[in-house]
């Protein structure tokens, strides 16, 4: 994965993954499945306004979604994947970024971490 040099964009993935690209964020580990962080995720986030579920992969455990500015309904695409992480643990990577513009004042970071936040309540993470 090659990022933009513009600052619109956020990448939340495990040390290692993205070999030509740096995380923003380290993702935490959870306690379960990459199947049950995948049900936890997406229970969050289909509740979210202005979201379009575009891709499912459930076999690759795999997601893309659209989710729309409230004003202008400018695009932002994120895409998620979940992972084993360890023997018994799951984590995601997730790269959320902005179709239009070159800034976008840190909307995908904060939304990104916010779904977090939230599958956190859901799941109780072994580590951080």
């Amino acid at each position: 994965m090659v990022r933009p040099k513009t600052p619109n964009t956020f990448l939340m993935a495990p040390e290692g993954l993205c070999q030509a690209a740096k995380s923003d964020h380290e993702p935490p580990t959870f306690a379960v499945t990459p199947a049950k962080l995948r049900q936890a995720f997406l229970s969050v986030v289909i509740a979210e306004p202005r979201l379009s579920h575009t891709l499912a992969d459930e076999p690759q455990l795999y997601d893309d979604f659209v989710v729309r500015s409230a004003l202008f309904r400018f695009p932002d695409l994120v895409s998620v994947q979940f992972l084993a992480h360890g023997k018994k643990g799951a984590t995601l990577a997730l790269y959320s970024r902005s179709v239009y513009g070159r800034s976008d004042l840190g909307v995908n970071r904060r939304r990104s971490l916010a779904w977090l936040a939230k599958v956190r309540e859901a799941l109780k993470p072994v580590a951080t």
